[in-house]
């Protein structure tokens, strides 16, 4: 493990970038310092590391000379804007937003997935995370590989806290105005979120495929190396704060039992809680909240496919946990010596 550094959160005052801050803290990282930054507009706020309070400068002002590591959080744009100007000045870069992902020079990396790719990557080493709503899925993918993948059909129901903090006032201040019997007015969604289902998140394109479909096609194949396997991908906006759920069916070449499925999915660090005959055979988004686990539940055998459930917790789970993991990572390989 490297000697202590210091490191820069970038987007440190959005859902994502306090959840980074806070398993930052907890997992007791050799950190000599944190750095909270975010767009002018925010500067003077406060963000928190651990119980220690956190000045929010502009990253736009910021001498990144003075940090060894920048984890951007703060959505395309920004990392559009600053991240290869922060490489140019010797620092490690782990980016969660789609400006790499798709980049044959930049591994887009999953811990426990991949973890060769991090190896010999040089100095101000760049690192893409994947979409949240691809690394729970590919974390139980992986586990069934050795069956040998063939196609994965999944439905997604993703919180709308993927959407940020004005989706989940957005979703909080419908319902408060459905039951007082108001309009529920319209901001972040194009359609009423409360009470609703939207069954398209982001554009789509000529074949009507959304963007979020799209990211859970390409970068499932980039993450598993399977650049052949078939992905049929529907995902939903549901009513839900925080944590998503994935109903997924694959197709394999080799026939897998619903039995042998748990062993593997359990042996790779998914927690199975799937009793058939139990009073609760199922764990929801909601249980998932708050953790960095990956739940699988409802597996089972149907016709030529074997099917099951996931929930997890979008943003501490799939992003925060993940961009944690890569810090380590690079840190014991000594990236920062």
């Amino acid at each position: 493990m490297s000697e202590a550094i210091r490191v820069a959160v970038v987007g440190a005052t959005n859902l994502v970038g306090q959840a980074v801050l806070e398993l930052l803290a907890e997992r007791d990282l050799p950190i000599e310092r944190v750095y909270a930054l975010d767009v002018a507009e925010k500067e003077g706020e406060s963000a928190y590391y651990g119980n220690l309070e956190l000045d929010v400068q502009a990253v736009d002002e910021f001498d990144f000379a003075n940090v060894a590591l920048a984890i951007f959080v703060a959505g395309s744009e920004m990392s559009r804007q600053h991240v290869q100007a922060v490489r140019a000045a010797g620092v490690a870069v782990i980016d969660f937003s789609a400006v790499y992902r798709h980049s044959d020079d930049v591994p887009l990396y999953a811990p426990l997935i991949n973890d060769k790719l991090l190896d010999d990557l040089g100095e101000a080493p760049l690192v893409s995370i994947p979409n949240c709503t691809v690394t729970p899925l590919a974390q139980a993918l992986v586990a069934l590989k050795p069956a040998g993948l063939q196609r994965v059909t999944v439905t997604t129901f993703q919180s709308v806290s993927g959407s940020g903090q004005a989706a989940l006032e957005e979703l909080a201040n419908q319902t408060t105005a459905l039951f007082s019997q108001r309009d529920a007015e319209l901001e972040v969604f194009p359609k009423r979120i409360a009470f609703n289902v939207l069954p398209l998140i982001g554009g789509v394109d000529a074949a009507g495929v959304s963007e979020e479909e799209s990211s859970v096609e390409h970068e499932l194949r980039k993450l598993l190396a399977l650049p052949q396997l078939v992905v049929e991908a529907s995902c939903v906006r549901v009513p839900v704060f925080f944590g998503h759920g994935w109903a997924v069916t694959v197709q394999s070449e080799d026939e897998m039992s619903a039995e042998k499925a748990r062993e593997l999915l359990a042996a790779a660090g998914m927690q199975v809680v799937d009793d058939p005959a139990g009073d609760m055979p199922y764990v929801t988004p909601l249980e998932a909240s708050g953790n960095e686990v990956v739940w699988v539940s409802r597996v089972r055998r149907q016709g030529n496919g074997l099917s099951f459930w996931l929930a997890a917790d979008n943003i501490r789970a799939a992003i925060a946990q993940s961009c944690v993991a890569t810090a380590m990572a690079l840190m014991k390989r000594g990236y920062f010596a």
